[in-house]
């Protein structure tokens, strides 16, 4: 049993320091842009790989550590609480979709979870920056701009993002299960 849990620890460590490798590295070389400044967040994958491996609580932890550790370049303050809450949000909704739908790994249902955890993603960044312009005083258009996040060419980009996602995280947990036996 304890052997099982260091090998989850592990895991998740390597997952939560990939999280923050790849934001450092889509900060630093600019996201990767789709249709109207929609940004792909590449980041997400070691968390979503986690949340569907580990369950809820796993997936969650790494997410907390992860975006931690990744906030750290821009100082501690208020700011880091309120980016780090979208992202773990973002993980708990992918392993609470997964769950509700039975762990299938079936191409359509996967889309359908990734894609309404993608548009949270899209609409919790928007609350974020709203409170994070409020907080210094940098006026923000929140309804404004949660109607564009949903109506507008994003869309699009969740549903890319859910499709990619879909067709290649069944092959890496099933590949990853029999090389790890946890």
């Amino acid at each position: 049993m304890k052997k099982n849990y260091v090998k989850k620890v592990c895991i998740c460590a390597v997952l939560a320091a990939l999280f923050v490798a790849l934001e450092m590295l889509s900060s630093t070389l600019g996201k990767i842009a789709f249709l109207d400044n929609y940004q792909i967040p590449i980041s997400c994958f070691p968390l979503v790989l986690a949340s569907v491996m580990f369950g809820f609580g796993w997936g969650t932890l790494t997410a907390v550590v992860g975006s931690f550790i990744s906030q750290l370049g821009f100082g501690l303050g208020w700011g880091t609480l309120i980016w780090m809450t979208p992202t773990i949000l973002y993980t708990m909704s992918v392993a609470l979709l997964y769950k509700a739908f039975r762990k299938s790994d079936k191409t359509y249902i996967l889309s359908i979870q990734f894609f309404i955890s993608s548009i949270l993603l899209s609409i919790l960044n928007t609350v974020a920056m709203y409170f994070n312009n409020y907080i210094y005083g940098i006026p923000y258009d929140l309804l404004n701009k949660i109607f564009a996040v949903v109506v507008s060419l994003k869309l699009i980009g969740a549903i890319i993002f859910a499709v990619i996602f879909a067709f290649i995280i069944p092959p890496i947990v099933k590949k990853l299960k029999k090389l790890i036996k946890y």
